[in-house]
């Protein structure tokens, strides 16, 4: 196996992902154990871990390769990791909340954590046994019931009415190896703050299902691996408490450059090959592999007549597809950074990173050059593109804040800007994004002007939730001036529409303050906890409910 390293000398934990175990290697010109033709080989990928793509000097093969993980016999699972073994099927759980799981289910999905922190380099087995009538209706569970159906019309209300019937049968066709991923049904949707247009894909209520389960299966299993860096779609991870703690990490003033980097349509462009190459890294489960690859393969609907096959990407709008971009970025980005790009800097490297976008930051501008240039090669190499009019290299030096430039993360501009109780003291401030804040604005104005002939109290309880969900998350420290900005257009916006409502005027300013008083619509507030104390409690701190109040 190719595990040599170059005149570089590249970490020797820098591997190949080209060759595979000999019981599942195909014959040469033969096919991926998927059932697909063979990637070329065109790169590497580099491993957080020596595995089976790199075997262990000095340790026989049968040490390497545990035994099998799973175990599933008439209906009960038991799992073969030591203090985790028999689990019983549990009682019915129609009545829990959708984040409270089954005791069995829980304990199952915590020993495959368990199992893949302690064995690094493990490649579980028997994964798709799991996919019984248990875990399916946990998975039906986590659904949400409003969700618009896919091809079949089938929502979620009606599939409930003969669930038992309806999950073993889906059972059965999983077992049987019947199972068909349908179409995904295409519908596009207004970018925010834009006049671009964005692909939604909706998969089928069955395929949500099995997407559901099979997510609920791998997030434990790869929560092990991924860099703590990366925060996007992870459960307890807060976009929100990103920011802040990334505003945190830079206020020393040592990471003066900042690269900030989008990839051009990133879930649209995922390459089967490499994607499956990676799931492989940890899943030696052929019949799994299968059913992600019929996902990845489905084709996309239309307006429900136009099939067209999916060659690469994987549906925005599919369960499973924040995961799988996870596990891709985890190995073409990530781990580039922490493996290459780290040790060939002078100076200090950290970043971010939250889905596709991901943030940089250098010590010396030599390096975050030398990272912008190569970083498009990098992208290409996996089918993938940098977006240039969304990536740049800004200075952000605390010594020279006024010189300094701003950048983006998350909806949030970060800028250096002097404290109101020390003007020469200078700190990283967060505002709301001039892009998202007009976004925002032009999304309430569409909504107001397509429901507003809805009764008076259903619109209230409507845009006390939308207002909310803006304190919630845009509620931060010293970015009250835009809230109350945002609160006063959006004012303005419900008194222009609900005065359109019929053809005599409801409302004058007076009236309408009184009546916006008795609603009782929720002002602007901030959420955010200083950072010192948050981070003294939790080392990756959760969200916090006690709001601040904010005074205009």
């Amino acid at each position: 196996m190719a595990s040599a390293q170059g005149s570089t000398g590249v970490d020797q934990d820098r591997g190949m992902c080209e060759e595979k175990r000999n019981n599942d290697r195909p014959a040469e010109g033969g096919t991926l154990n998927s059932g697909r033709r063979m990637a070329p080989d065109v790169g590497e990928i580099y491993l957080q871990r020596p595995n089976d793509f790199q075997p262990i000097e000095g340790v026989a093969k049968s040490h390497q390769e545990s035994d099998l993980p799973i175990v599933v016999r008439d209906g009960n699972t038991d799992h073969t990791a030591k203090d985790q073994a028999g689990m019983q099927r549990g009682q019915s759980t129609h009545a829990r909340g959708r984040n409270t799981l089954d005791e069995s289910v829980s304990r199952t999905l915590s020993a495959l954590g368990t199992k893949a922190g302690k064995e690094p380099g493990h490649r579980f087995r028997g994964l798709a046994r799991l996919l019984d009538r248990q875990m399916l209706g946990e998975a039906f569970r986590k659904l949400k019931r409003k969700a618009a159906p896919g091809i079949d019309g089938v929502t979620h209300s009606e599939y409930a009415e003969n669930l038992e019937e309806n999950l073993l049968a889906l059972e059965s066709r999983l077992k049987g190896g019947n199972y068909r991923a349908q179409p995904v049904k295409r519908r596009w949707i207004a970018k925010a703050g834009s006049s671009k247009m964005r692909p939604l894909g909706i998969p089928v209520l069955e395929d949500k299902i099995v997407q559901q389960a099979v997510r609920m299966i791998l997030e434990p299993i790869w929560e092990n691996d991924f860099a703590d860096e990366s925060t996007g779609y992870r459960p307890g991870r807060s976009p929100r408490l990103a920011t802040q703690e990334l505003g945190e990490a830079l206020h020393d003033g040592k990471h003066r450059w900042v690269v900030e980097a989008d990839i051009r349509g990133f879930f649209d462009h995922i390459n089967h090959d490499w994607l499956i190459k990676m799931l492989e890294e940890r899943i030696a489960d052929r019949s799994l592999i299968r059913i992600i690859r019929k996902w990845l393969e489905a084709g996309v609907i239309e307006e429900l007549k136009h099939w067209s096959p999916s060659y690469e990407g994987t549906p925005q709008g599919g369960i499973i597809s924040p995961l799988l971009g996870n596990i891709y970025l985890h190995f073409v980005q990530d781990l580039w950074i922490k493996k290459v790009m780290v040790k060939e800097s002078k100076g200090s490297v950290m970043f971010r990173r939250y889905a596709d976008d991901s943030i940089v930051c250098f010590e010396r501008k030599d390096d975050a050059e030398a990272y912008l240039k190569a970083l498009p090669e990098r992208l290409a190499k996996f089918g993938l593109q940098l977006a240039d009019e969304k990536s740049a290299l800004v200075k952000f030096n605390r010594w020279e804040g006024e010189s300094s430039g701003k950048f983006t993360f998350l909806g949030f501009d970060f800028y250096w800007g002097k404290s109101r109780h020390n003007p020469k003291y200078w700190r990283v401030r967060r505002t709301t994004n001039a892009k998202k804040f007009r976004g925002g604005l032009a999304a309430l104005k569409q909504w107001l002007k397509k429901s507003r002939s809805l009764p008076l109290p259903e619109i209230v309880a409507t845009l006390k939730s939308k207002l909310q969900g803006v304190w919630n998350y845009y509620g931060v420290i010293g970015n009250s001036e835009r809230l109350w900005d945002y609160a006063w257009n959006a004012k303005r916006l419900v008194h222009k529409w609900l005065n359109r409502r019929s053809q005599r005027r409801s409302y004058n300013w007076t009236t309408f303050d009184e009546a916006w008083e008795r609603w009782k619509i929720p002002p602007p507030q901030i959420f955010e906890k200083p950072w010192p104390q948050t981070r003294q409690n939790h080392p990756h701190p959760v969200e916090n409910v006690q709001p601040i109040r904010v005074q205009s």
